[in-house]
């Protein structure tokens, strides 16, 4: 893997370069660099010369590469990407929450007994009207499947309570 000597960035691959002070090639993109973890190597205990050197060096190498003002520096590699989300498909899902928090009560699915067992057995028959006769359910006019995510979606948050309990 190459990097960059100008900036605290590693190549993927050798024809991308991260920064405005590296040579920038026309059409290539910064999407093939990652930040390099520089901390993995400084020691645990935080009053350490060797780690109070390592940060000291980082800043001054930072100031003296600046991005321009064309060019923003955004750390975020390892972060969710909630942009994966398909939220047009998400908003259907968030519509028959709305109608089910109007119809019974907002979070009344945490309330209902034996919630477990009637979302697993609502997310089917929701799954099998899809599959086998209608796409859209009766009431509420959207898809089987959305209804479907949100009992699963109920199921996911029990689950999740059992494991933080």
């Amino acid at each position: 893997m190459d990097s960059c000597d100008t900036c605290f960035h590693v190549a993927q691959d050798a024809l991308h370069h991260p920064c405005n002070k590296c040579v920038l090639l026309p059409g290539l993109t910064m999407t093939n660099w990652v930040s390099v973890d520089f901390l993995k190597n400084v020691p645990d205990d935080t009053s350490s010369m060797e780690g109070e050197k390592v940060m000291e060096q980082m800043l001054q190498h930072l100031e003296r590469i600046k991005p321009s003002e064309a060019t923003g520096v955004k750390y975020d590699s390892g972060k969710l990407q909630w942009t994966l989300l398909p939220f047009r498909a998400l908003k259907e899902v968030v519509e028959v929450l709305s109608f089910g928090a109007k119809k019974y009560s907002p979070d009344n699915w945490m309330i209902v007994p034996d919630a477990r067992t009637r979302y697993v057995d609502a997310a089917f028959r929701h799954l099998t009207d899809w599959q086998v006769s209608e796409k859209l359910d009766g009431e509420t006019r959207k898809s089987h499947l959305a209804h479907a995510i949100c009992c699963l979606l109920y199921l996911l948050w029990f689950e999740q309570e059992d494991r933080s309990a």
